[in-house]
């Protein structure tokens, strides 16, 4: 018998998250026997939860409920109730509480025992103003946005629009940048936010290179509230930036002494103690000395084959995370379908264009530039000259067959995307405001890709990539120049390309009459 009663304690534990799964009621226990059921869950202060009894075939002989831990919330009348509609209270901190329904029939004996932990509501803050670190956001979001409803999202993002009915589902509000950066508009309705509230817990996802600026106004501007607390940072490389940044730094001497000494300053900071701004990389390689803190890096291995940064590794340990695009493929079809439908991706278009012919696709992805006027119509002409080069048999660097050709512009291309677009009668273009890693996230690659350097590369795979062509910059202003530039040295160190296939654009021959010479 001692067998039976551990074998049904076993198969009726249930684990969730605010729900119970139905009774089962096709039980026939013997008499004299005693069956438990356990219930164990979460609860945010003010939510509703009606804790019920063991469920049976027939009515209790007598009943009641006791609590057994946890501040006493249990009143005289609730002992004697049938169910229990329990109010999550509102506390300091987090606070469990166990409550015990006990019943008989007959000989035997129903216990369903419950384990409510209470605790405080959840502010989630995203703030970018890049392609990369927005779409790691976004999935975050259409992740876990069911796991509890009353979570509030403050986002501020440049390159992803949502319409009304995505903020309504995914209880989002929005607000502008400012400069790229955190806005007042922002930090006030934080700080409002938590005023009006018991506790809050506020978890804050960013971008790495820009993190300083966007996180540190939000802190300073809690560090007067004592009842908000700063449980999570994430952050999301900008791009090839950081790798940039880590180029150029990784010879720096005493560089742990460096990191350890910044992490002081950047708490100083914080914590309004002091206005001295703390220095790269401190100032976005020190949060996880002081928060609960990951940094997503686009490409962690760099830290692994660059030997020179092996401290800056060590430093970050845990911290430091790898980008997983494979996440999408395991959400489930809906959360799919509105990721998709949030960032303005047609698959099933997309699909039926690379289906529309038996050639290879080939995807040139192009660039811009901040300056006007005739730098941009430069910026266009270069493109168009790269792209006939890859298409022209009579160029050196002509791909080696005909090729249905798709153009994805950059997100800020504007007159440089249209222009590029207007000069091929057979281009399909790829919407320019999505980020080129949905291809890589929906299984969409193409089987050619090649174009203007960008840190997109760092994601796709090599046997994908034909070459890659560098612009030139008031830096680098031949092919020689190009090969000494950190992103280029960074590419080369992760074996993203190879050296014979980066080009520099300067270099290609004209093919502006049909012929490239």
């Amino acid at each position: 018998m001692r067998f039976l009663f551990i074998f049904l304690m076993v198969i009726n534990i249930v684990g969730c998250n605010g729900g119970s799964s139905p009774e089962n009621n096709s039980l026939t226990p013997e008499p004299g026997n005693e069956y438990v059921r356990e219930e164990s869950f979460e609860l945010v202060e003010g939510q509703k939860h009606t804790l019920k009894p063991y469920i049976i075939e027939h009515d209790f002989d007598d009943m009641k409920w006791t609590q057994t831990c946890g501040v006493p919330i249990l009143k005289d009348d609730d002992s004697s109730s049938l169910t229990i509609d329990f109010l999550a209270p509102e506390s300091d901190q987090d606070e469990t509480y166990c409550i015990d329904f006990t019943g008989s029939h007959g000989k035997d004996k129903y216990i369903k025992s419950y384990k409510v932990t209470v605790t405080a509501p959840t502010l989630e803050v995203y703030i970018d103003h890049a392609s990369l670190p927005t779409l790691q956001q976004l999935m975050h979001i259409v992740r876990v946005y069911d796991k509890n409803n009353t979570t509030q999202r403050f986002v501020s993002w440049a390159r992803i629009k949502l319409t009304e009915k995505a903020k309504d589902d995914l209880n989002i509000k929005t607000f502008p940048l400012k400069g790229n950066n955190t806005s007042p508009e922002l930090i006030s309705a934080i700080s409002n936010y938590i005023e009006n509230m018991n506790r809050v817990n506020v978890q804050i996802f960013s971008n790495t290179a820009h993190s300083f600026s966007n996180i540190s106004p939000i802190i300073r501007s809690l560090s007067s509230l004592d009842n908000a607390k700063i449980t999570k940072i994430e952050l999301s490389d900008d791009g090839s930036a950081e790798y940039m940044n880590l180029f150029s730094w990784k010879n720096t001497a005493n560089k742990l002494e460096q990191l350890t000494s910044g992490s002081k300053v950047l708490s100083d900071y914080l914590d309004g103690q002091s206005d001295i701004v703390p220095e790269y990389p401190s100032s976005i390689y020190g949060w996880h000395k002081l928060y609960n803190a990951d940094y997503l890096f686009l490409r962690k291995d760099y830290l692994d084959v660059e030997g020179d940064l092996h401290e800056l590794r060590d430093y970050l340990g845990g911290s430091l995370k790898q980008m997983a695009w494979d996440q999408f493929s395991t959400m489930s079809s809906d959360k799919q379908k509105l990721l998709l439908s949030i960032v303005g991706f047609d698959k099933a278009e997309i699909e039926q264009q690379y289906n529309s012919s038996p050639l290879p696709n080939f995807i040139f992805t192009g660039t811009t530039t901040w300056s006007g006027g005739e730098t941009r119509e430069f910026y266009a002409k270069q493109q168009v000259n790269v792209i006939n080069n890859a298409i022209n048999e009579t160029s050196p660097y002509y791909i080696g067959e005909d090729v249905d050709l798709f153009f994805k512009g950059h997100p800020r291309g504007g007159d440089i995307n249209d222009y590029i677009v207007n000069s091929f009668s057979d281009i399909k273009s790829i919407p320019s405001n999505i980020s080129f890693e949905i291809l890589m996230m929906t299984g969409m690659l193409p089987d050619k890709i090649a174009g203007i350097a960008s840190s997109l590369y760092f994601t796709i795979p090599g046997d994908k990539v034909d070459f890659i062509v560098f612009t030139s910059t008031d830096d680098i202003a031949d092919r020689e120049a190009a090969l000494k530039s950190p992103l280029v040295q960074v590419m080369l160190k992760l074996n993203i390309v190879k050296e014979s296939n980066i080009l520099f654009w300067s270099d290609l021959p004209n093919c502006e009459t049909g012929v490239c010479v």
